[in-house]
């Protein structure tokens, strides 16, 4: 894979990591403040309590919204990437773990997840995929493995599956390599 060169823009004002950051903390003391009832069983005191137990808390949270983050969990969806039926279960079960695009079509980042689905109007998702590599790349200069990686048995039948479904095979075209592994599986229809 390779790695992805652009930059992430900072947010600002309520959306910023620090003040998200900082209200998180403040909740995660407020919780352990609520507690505080419960005197006889706590016997650090009032304010060793608040900090330690804020920061533990704080940092559990934290712990449960970075495995969210990098496992796609609480990821909103980027788009859609369209599929085929016939894709559907190669997709599903790792079979499919590549797919070749027009560079026209498509305008997808790596890092971001996105809903696999059959239609644009279809309201389920097949899947969750999160792409991890997106990198242009002639037609013609498509390997045998990223055609078995795009579901296909050989390069000459990847061939014929662009043609059939983009009209000509042109090996100049360049076109948008886009590497992906399922999140979640979702129920088919």
């Amino acid at each position: 894979m390779r790695p992805d060169k652009s930059l992430p823009v900072a947010e600002k004002g309520l959306g910023s990591p620090l003040v998200r950051n900082a209200a998180l903390f403040v909740v995660s003391m407020l919780l352990v403040v609520g507690f505080w009832g419960h005197a006889n069983f706590y016997s650090l005191g009032f304010m060793p309590l608040v900090f330690v137990g804020g920061a533990v808390t704080f940092v559990t949270l934290k712990l449960i919204m970075w495995a969210n983050g990098s496992l796609g969990w609480g990821r909103r969806s980027a788009g859609t990437l369209l599929f085929p039926p016939g894709d559907v279960k190669l997709v599903q079960y790792c079979a499919k773990t590549v797919t070749v695009r027009p560079l026209r079509r498509t305008r997808m980042r790596a890092g971001s997840v996105y809903d696999a689905k059959l239609s644009v109007v279809s309201d389920r998702a097949f899947a969750r995929l999160l792409v991890t590599d997106v990198y242009r790349r002639r037609l013609g200069q498509l390997t045998d493995e990223e055609a078995a990686r795009d579901g296909a048995g050989s390069l000459d039948e990847f061939r014929r599956r662009w043609a059939a479904a983009y009209g000509r095979w042109d090996p100049s075209e360049i076109v948008r390599v886009i590497e992906f592994r399922p999140l979640g599986l979702s129920r088919t229809e």
